[in-house]
């Protein structure tokens, strides 16, 4: 009795082995982080790579659904159907816009299973046919993130648009932001225009050497309630950023009257 149920459980084992050995499995060639390291802005407004999504296991496998984040986009991959062995390639782009620097992270969403399974599964939902015996019917999740450290010469901080809080009608109120040169050469700064009723502490030329900040404040009082907006644009010395646009914003709330407050009767 013993040597049967030790027999069994050995069958079972081995069953449940060669079950799991022989199932679809998404593994992403050369890991599941695609870093481009640390890289300049490119021209062309986002960084391109190919990735390939394996099929491991030893069942056909579908690709369900592939979705990218926010940032990030993609091309349709070769194919949707993998077999045992075989490889599926889509090309996918991380969008960089003007401003941004420093570490970037986003991810792409990959759903997948068994083909045979989840063709069963669907026909089942749509038909109420049986699903056959031993198929595995479930979704699995997979995840491709995407790095990248941007390396801008000139980089502003600590945000990248002036920032006014606290806004009173006819009371000047500012914002400070800072302006880093992370080039190895000093730039050249010039030309500063500003709109919306916005005035900057910098009219003239300035030059900032390698590792250098420059200060930037901007002020501001409003006429009227209402959302303000405004901007400084001015040109720079380095090719990479041949101009620069810092937007302003701010929102100024309805007077209250120190006699009669607002929601006061």
């Amino acid at each position: 009795m013993v040597r049967f149920l030790t027999l069994t459980l050995t069958l079972l084992v081995v069953s449940f082995t060669l079950v799991f050995a022989q199932a679809a499995k998404l593994e992403v060639v050369g890991g599941d982080t695609y870093d481009w390291g640390k890289v300049k802005p490119p021209k062309e407004g986002h960084l391109d790579a190919t990735i390939k999504m394996k099929n491991t296991g030893g069942r056909e496998l579908k690709l369900i659904e592939i979705r990218p984040g926010c940032g990030c986009t993609k091309t349709d991959p070769d194919k949707m159907d993998v077999t045992s062995g075989d490889v599926s390639t889509m090309g996918v782009k991380l969008n960089i816009n003007p401003s941004q620097s420093g570490q970037i992270v986003k991810s792409i969403t990959v759903r997948w299973g068994d083909k045979e399974g989840i063709a069963a599964r669907d026909e089942f939902r749509k038909s109420g046919t049986a699903v056959p015996a031993g198929l595995d019917t479930n979704e699995s999740t997979s995840f491709v993130t995407l790095k990248a450290d941007i390396q801008r010469a000139l980089v502003l901080g600590p945000n990248q648009y002036f920032n006014f809080s606290e806004l009173k009608i006819g009371q000047e109120a500012t914002s400070t932001l800072f302006l880093s040169n992370n080039d190895t050469q000093p730039i050249t700064v010039s030309d500063f225009v500003t709109d919306g009723g916005l005035v900057v502490n910098i009219t003239d030329k300035r030059v900032i050497n390698p590792g250098e900040k420059l200060e930037i404040v901007a002020r501001i009082v409003p006429q009227m309630k209402g959302q303000v907006t405004g901007g400084l644009k001015f040109m720079t010395s380095t090719p990479e950023m041949p101009t620069m646009d810092i937007r302003a914003y701010g929102n100024v709330p309805e007077p209250t009257s120190p006699v009669f407050p607002k929601g006061v009767k």
